[in-house]
């Protein structure tokens, strides 16, 4: 196999050097209980706190609005459930119909238990209505929960004007930024939610870690009780890991406006150069306001299954999708919710790091060049 190039950067990242070697000393060094009294329980309650001020800062939150959990599927869940349990009487829940797999599995389950559950429609290039959203609110609506920016095609969703209406109604507002965070800012202040959701693996630190925002006054209910993080999330601390996503958030705060902005040139330096060398192409999404670092492309009687594995032989790592459903054989619900003419374009979705580089990218052109005329020719 070739050099390795990763250009599936929204499935998982290749954790930080400087991230891995922050979490090392946590393992056998300082290994106390953060729970303990002694000197070494409380000198990893000391670096818990600086890795949640990172966070904070990251979010522009405040310290004791930080939840740490396992991953940001239990802060989704923990989120959704914290509203049905503050809202016992109510049985509506309003969420789009291209939200990641943790929240649209949850919105079945409570189908089946007798909720109520609108999903907002999308357009073509996979915005959703506001006044679609207006018109969704019920009596007993309680809870509207929004993707800040999709996994699969990049969309940035308005999420301030969400709040606001959530807000109008008196209805709790959670958002999924698991996509979003590292790659534009976030200020919870400013968007008004009221619970948010990001992982640790999306921001180049370790995967079984996540973060749970709670606004302050927001009525909370732990999904796992005990006296750890303030009685809001019980169990020990996974401490080299927490410390690992402080550290991820250091490092994106020092450098993430000119991360996003060279991210954004190679994205658009890669899709010029598709365009301009390959035949009957379309990029789904919407163009003008999405992530700097995804793209979602299709060619023309191309099967993206195929191309995928070809491209792999040559050591070029893409997605058919998201990852959490790769191992379910349907098709993409984020491009059946937008209509896309899936019979004739497949897509593989390229998501860029901050690792990938030019010539990384030129040489992925020309495999994908090499690749597609030779399915063609063979069609």
């Amino acid at each position: 196999m070739n050099k390795e190039i990763y250009l599936d950067n929204n499935a998982t990242t290749k954790c930080s050097e400087e991230v891995y070697e922050i979490m090392l000393p946590f393992f056998m060094e300082q290994y106390g209980n953060p729970s303990s009294t002694y000197f070494i329980g409380r000198e990893t309650k000391e670096a818990i706190n600086k890795a949640r001020a990172n966070v904070s800062k990251l979010l522009n939150a405040s310290n004791d609005d930080i939840i740490f959990t396992s991953c940001a599927s239990e802060a989704n869940i923990c989120a959704i459930m914290n509203a049905i349990k503050s809202n016992r009487d109510k049985k509506h829940i309003i969420t789009t119909s291209v939200e990641h797999a943790s929240i649209l599995e949850a919105m079945k389950y409570l189908e089946n238990n007798g909720y109520d559950i609108s999903y907002l429609s999308v357009n073509n290039l996979g915005q959703i209505d506001l006044g679609e959203l207006k018109k969704a609110i019920k009596n007993d609506t309680f809870l509207i929960t929004v993707m800040l920016a999709n996994n699969e095609i990049g969309n940035i969703y308005p999420i301030k004007e969400i709040a606001k209406i959530a807000k109008e109604n008196n209805i709790l507002f959670h958002c999924d930024a698991v996509q979003a965070a590292g790659k534009i800012n976030i200020d919870v202040k400013n968007l008004d939610i009221d619970t948010l959701a990001i992982s640790g693996h999306k921001i180049y630190a370790p995967k079984g870690v996540g973060v749970l925002y709670v606004k302050d006054k927001t009525p909370f209910t732990p999904l796992i009780f005990g006296h750890q993080e303030k009685n809001r999330r019980g169990g020990t601390e996974n401490v080299p890991y927490i410390i690992g996503l402080g550290k991820a958030c250091e490092l994106i705060l020092k450098d993430q406006y000119e991360t996003s902005k060279n991210l954004e040139k190679l994205r658009d330096y890669m899709e010029l150069e598709i365009k301009q060398n390959i035949k009957d192409v379309i990029f789904y999404g919407d163009l003008k306001n999405r992530m700097p670092n995804t793209s979602s492309v299709a060619f023309r009687g191309v099967d993206a299954t195929k191309l995928m594995l070809m491209l792999e032989s040559f050591g070029i790592f893409v997605s058919t999708g998201s990852a959490c459903n790769s191992e379910i054989a349907v098709a993409s619900h984020v491009l059946v919710a937008c209509g896309a003419d899936l019979d004739n374009y497949q897509p593989i979705r390229i998501s860029l790091g901050k690792n990938n580089t030019k010539d990384e990218i030129d040489y992925f052109i020309k495999c994908l060049v090499n690749i597609i005329n030779n399915l063609r020719k063979k069609v």
